[in-house]
């Protein structure tokens, strides 16, 4: 659709997932760029269905997603706007769905010749059985260890490097296993990096790679989200072959599980500079230490027109 400066906007952050902190500073960022630029703009901390069905007697036209987690960025908020019939900014209901699930991300990427950390499913059917011992043992024989993630959380919220069996089996027995499941991933030692996307004329662009360098053991919640904690190595320090390539990849990956609009797709490379998809991450963080705004700084994109861009890439996927 046509946007302009009467266009009345909704920024929808908040909710109720374990990222809602992060959403609100994404929301509120975005918001105030929004009013800077002089759009008709809110700002609304969707907390329940009943903030999203008014939006239409609000007046709202439009609906900028700074949602995060579960029922912000899974497809439930985005599938209840397409029934109102307000354009969003990011993903579809399917892509958004398709991209919170790390286990179905993973299986699409393998069977397009993509490459992803080795990864076991853990169901409350194998909680306490040789399953882990399994799984530890196939997974841990290069770098003796393993992650433990969630299948459908963002952030690397309750995501945990393992370093034993032992260890393993006691994590695994403190989680909920009933109401999600979880993923034990090969861990690969190497160098972590992100890559943002952004569509621009209904093409896909890639913004400058960025490499990552915590002070914690992996870029885990704190590190993403506390001031000090993280190096950024802007541009990476990649070859130009090797950027385009992992560039392509990333395009093809986000269009393989339907995204657009924006996002970010998150790799680790290893020892000889081979990139392993870890996950894609459809309605990446927009505060001010996020990765998707320093990676348009470095493409000389100030942060208002960034959030200028998304918002123009809003609509409906009916």
């Amino acid at each position: 659709m046509e946007i302009n400066k009467k266009t009345k906007i909704a920024v929808l952050c908040g909710g109720i997932s374990s990222e809602r902190e992060i959403s609100l500073r994404s929301g509120k960022n975005c918001f105030d760029a929004l009013e800077r630029l002089g759009y008709n703009s809110i700002l609304i901390d969707v907390r329940t269905i009943e903030d999203l069905l008014e939006l239409k007697n609000k007046g709202v036209e439009v609906a900028f997603l700074a949602t995060h987690g579960k029922f912000g960025e899974d497809g439930a908020i985005q599938g209840v706007l397409e029934w109102l019939g307000i354009p969003y900014t990011g993903s579809s209901v399917l892509g958004s769905a398709l991209s919170m699930d790390k286990w179905l991300t993973k299986q699409i990427a393998r069977n397009n010749k993509i490459n992803t950390p080795n990864s076991y499913l853990l169901t409350r059917e194998d909680k306490n059985t040789s399953y882990i011992k399994n799984a530890w043992e196939e997974l841990s024989k290069k770098n003796k260890a393993v992650f433990l993630k969630p299948r459908d959380d963002g952030s690397s919220v309750n995501t945990f490097k393992i370093n034993s069996l032992s260890e393993l089996e006691e994590k695994i027995s403190k989680i909920d296993l009933v109401n999600s499941n979880f993923l034990i991933e090969e861990y690969i030692s190497g160098k972590e990096i992100t890559v943002s996307i952004i569509e621009v004329d209904k093409q896909l662009e890639v913004l400058p790679i960025l490499e990552l360098k915590p002070k914690n053991d992996f870029y885990d919640y704190h590190a993403k989200y506390t001031k000090g904690i993280t190096e950024f190595i802007l541009p990476a320090n990649l070859d130009k072959e090797s950027s385009t390539k992992i560039g392509e990849i990333s395009k093809t990956i986000f269009s393989l599980i339907g995204c657009s609009s924006f996002g970010r797709v998150d790799y680790i490379l290893d020892e000889k500079n081979i990139p392993y998809m870890l996950e894609v991450n459809s309605l990446p963080g927009m505060t001010d230490i996020s990765d998707l705004p320093a990676q348009a700084a470095c493409a000389e994109i100030k942060y208002d027109k960034v959030v200028e861009m998304i918002l123009k890439t809003a609509r409906l996927h009916k």
